[in-house]
């Protein structure tokens, strides 16, 4: 009986992984991954906490040659139409979070000695937005077209963010905390959005092996990291690095773009798979 051919879905965060952490350069990865798109051989997948409106801006400068995406640190998925029918009918985006009218409704409903200590993105400018983040306007501008977190600045005690977290999460919200800005959020997770991709491309791809390997440098990686196939940790240059005792998950021999090459080269060389010379 033939060999099935084998299909890589690469899940690759972007910032510190893909892009280089100061520079925010792709090469060498860029050169590798137009070859891996033009031979067919892998679909990249950036999962991210941009927005979407920040990943299309991203994609001008950065070859990424993306069929589908996560955003929002696997809130929102995005196209194919023909992969996703929900309820029947064809769908662009799958939102596995709380959509962001939904979040902005329950953040309405707090109470108003606890609101008074929220300032988010939906009550902010793009201008205010700039100040508070460092981002250029326009940059702040794709930062607010959100569709399923809500960053905010809190003003109050811990004890009154304690209750905060309390009401939130009977409405089904968690909060989380970035640097400056904390985060309302479902409870999707970058994993979860990995495994409904995995299984949508299986079932339109019945003639391949799907093999899934996910790329990462943060904490909020390692989950969407252990549940893959093959899953790499990409070193931190500061020398900060998540950690994962799984016998399938490797760290990469340099951090960045430089270092996600090597791994990816690495596991398609175990699989048997060769880039055709052209």
């Amino acid at each position: 009986m033939p060999k099935r051919p084998l299909h890589l879905l690469i899940f690759t965060d972007l910032d510190g992984t893909l892009l280089d952490h100061k520079s925010y350069s792709a090469k060498p990865a860029d050169r590798l991954i137009a070859t891996l798109s033009a031979q067919a051989m892998a679909d990249i997948i950036p999962v991210t906490s941009k927005t979407y409106s920040e990943l299309l801006w991203l994609k001008q400068d950065v070859p990424l040659p993306f069929v589908f995406c996560v955003t929002e640190n696997g809130s929102v998925i995005h196209r194919p139409v023909d992969y996703f029918p929900i309820n029947g009918e064809p769908s662009p985006v799958v939102t596995l979070g709380v959509p962001y009218q939904e979040i902005l409704n329950q953040v309405a409903a707090v109470p108003p000695a606890l609101r008074r200590h929220i300032t988010g993105f939906a009550d902010m400018s793009v201008e205010q937005i700039a100040d508070a983040t460092g981002l250029a306007f326009d940059d702040a501008s794709r930062a607010k077209d959100r569709q399923a977190t809500e960053p905010f600045l809190w003003f109050g005690s811990d004890s009154e963010l304690g209750a905060l977290q309390a009401i939130i999460g009977e409405a089904g919200l968690r909060i989380q905390r970035g640097g400056r800005f904390y985060h309302l959020t479902g409870h999707a997770t970058k994993d979860q959005a990995m495994n409904f991709i995995v299984k949508s491309i299986a079932g339109q791809r019945p003639d391949c092996d799907i093999i899934s390997v996910a790329l990462g440098d943060g904490p909020n990686d390692l989950a969407m990291i252990e549940a893959a196939d093959f899953g790499v940790i990409m070193p931190n240059p500061d020398g900060v690095t998540i950690e994962s005792s799984k016998a399938h998950v490797r760290t990469a021999s340099r951090p960045g773009p430089e270092g996600w090459v090597r791994a990816v080269t690495e596991i398609m060389a175990e699989l048997g798979l060769n880039l055709r010379q052209s």
